[in-house]
């Protein structure tokens, strides 16, 4: 059998509880030990006749993009079987995974997971005029919707769900950290890392000394440096599967020089 190179690792999954289960499993089979402590929970965000006028008008739209799975999670469900869309246009395999779920395909993915990588490649598709819809949570971006714009697009944007710090597991959190019972720290969106900080206030330096820091992709980890965290991991491939592969190069490599993007 090879060797579980995460094999006794504690490590914090700070996702919803959505989306928990299915990263807590990955790093089970991996061989860490998940500790499930939610720093963010997500919402509705438009009401139901809201979401349901928008698919009415899908007919008038050339593109429908979604950027999260959380996007399709609260938009798809209102999408009768029968129903014809536009092209799809998705910013990651996650996002890919969970729209199969609804029995639609990506008509256009971009090869690194980052919405500017998706302005770049869907941009040139689009004609002076065409009409996008962008269903988004409240936290996105303005990046992609600004650069299809600038491209001659007429971008209407739908705002699904928000996303709210989630400060329920904030004692256990504390304890866990003093007591050195977490190795690694996950976040796996900006929003995470500001929930952390505000969960561990000025106490922060102190609680993170010697814990490693696995951040999903970029975007995340600028917003965890902004913030004084190092951190210690960051894959190329912006997905769970990503990151945990990454920590599992990490830890082969402990001893030894590394570089912080794994």
């Amino acid at each position: 059998m090879a060797e579980r190179r995460l094999a006794g690792k504690a490590v914090l999954v700070t996702r919803g509880k959505e989306q928990a289960t299915s990263f807590s499993a990955k790093l089970r089979a991996a061989g860490a030990m998940p500790v499930e402590i939610p720093l963010i929970s997500i919402r509705p965000a438009a009401a139901p006749e809201d979401i349901a006028a928008a698919v009415e008008r899908l007919h008038d739209y050339r593109w429908l993009v979604l950027t999260s799975a959380n996007a399709v999670r609260f938009f798809c469900p209102y999408l009768p079987p029968s129903s014809l869309v536009p092209d799809i246009a998705v910013v990651g395999r996650q996002t890919a995974a969970a729209l199969a779920e609804f029995g639609f395909s990506p008509a256009l993915m971009p090869d690194d997971f980052t919405a500017e990588r998706l302005a770049a490649v869907l941009a040139p598709r689009l004609r002076q005029g065409d009409r996008v819809l962008f269903v988004k949570g409240d936290l996105a971006r303005p990046t992609l919707p600004e650069a299809l714009r600038k491209a001659g697009a007429l971008v209407d944007e739908l705002t699904v769900y928000r996303t709210v710090p989630d400060a329920s597991g904030r004692e256990r959190l504390l304890a866990l950290l003093c007591e050195r019972k977490i190795d690694v720290i996950t976040l796996m969106s900006p929003s995470t890392v500001h929930s952390l900080v505000h969960l561990l206030g000025g106490e922060m330096p102190a609680l993170l000394e010697g814990v490693t820091i696995a951040c999903i992709g970029p975007v995340t980890k600028k917003a965890a440096e902004r913030e004084g965290i190092t951190v210690h991991i960051c894959p190329t491939d912006y997905t769970a599967d990503g990151m945990i592969k990454a920590m599992e190069q990490y830890f082969s490599m402990e001893g030894r020089s590394y570089g912080v993007d794994i």
